[in-house]
């Protein structure tokens, strides 16, 4: 029996550009890929700056307006004045208790561990025999 090896090569070559275009193809897919992760992190950062950009058009109307607004504006400034006055609530209570702590008045050793002493939790390791023992 005679082999031809033409026929072989040719099978060889077409393998090849087979394999080629296949490999053009992937390489497209992935800088397509690539294209799309980047302009989704794009997407990303301008909506983030468009946040800011709002935030900072509420802020200026806010300040330029609360007292005159009307509408839904005058309802959004009363929330936003709402809101301030509950931040203002707590920071002052905050400030109130952080003026109970003497940072000059550290306590002494002993004091701080008879308290701990206090606290303590007693534990009883009991220990079963294996089932290979019984």
């Amino acid at each position: 029996m005679k082999f031809d090896f033409s026929q072989l090569n040719g099978l060889f070559d077409n393998l090849k550009e087979k394999g080629t275009e296949y490999a053009g193809i992937a390489v497209g897919k992935t800088k397509d890929a690539a294209r799309i992760a980047k302009l989704a992190v794009d997407i990303g950062t301008e909506k983030e700056a468009l946040k800011r950009t709002f935030v900072e058009l509420g802020k200026a109307y806010y300040e330029e307006h609360r007292g005159t607004a009307d509408g839904l504006f005058a309802q959004l400034c009363e929330e936003v004045d709402a809101v301030n006055a509950r931040i203002k609530d707590m920071q002052d209570e905050m400030d109130a208790l952080k003026g109970t702590f003497k940072p000059d008045e550290a306590p002494d050793f002993e004091s701080v561990v008879s308290a701990d002493e206090e606290n303590d939790i007693e534990v009883e390791i009991v220990e079963e025999p294996d089932e290979e023992n019984k």
